[in-house]
């Protein structure tokens, strides 16, 4: 006859009872604290991944600001009555704004990436066919 879920040896079988809740607990507690420690890791890989998303956007805008400006210098030299506009460029605008200053043009260009914004402000001067930048600045808003 089979006895089911009985050893020959009792006097094995009284600790075990013990022992398997141990190994189970152990076991759960080792499982939390991985995966503890794996959404920790994912949480500061995501927030870095977040920054540096942010800072590529921001030089983008910085990029996109500054080539409104060299676009400003060749509507200036065509066009010496030229006060604003937009420049469509790949992924958004960028507005440009030029007022007579100082023997030269103020040119401020404002754009836009993702997010991030930037802002420049130059003090230009042509001096025989040459555009001279005198002032060059970010501003904030």
């Amino acid at each position: 006859m089979a006895s089911y879920g009985k050893t020959a040896y009792p006097e094995l079988e009284a600790g075990r009872g013990s022992q398997a809740g141990f190994a189970t607990l152990l076991i759960a507690l080792l499982l939390t604290i991985l995966s503890l420690y794996g959404m920790e890791t994912y949480v500061k890989a995501n927030g870095e991944n977040r920054m540096a998303k942010r800072e590529a956007q921001s030089r983008q805008a910085l990029y996109r600001a500054e080539s409104g400006v060299e676009w400003a210098k060749g509507q200036l030299v065509n066009n010496p009555d030229f006060r604003e506009g937009v420049l469509d460029s790949a992924g958004g605008f960028v507005t440009v704004t030029a007022a007579p200053s100082e023997g030269g043009y103020w040119v401020t260009s404002v754009a836009q990436a993702g997010m991030a914004q930037r802002k420049i402000g130059v003090l230009l001067q042509n001096e025989s066919g040459h555009w001279r930048i005198l002032r060059y600045q970010e501003l904030h808003q």
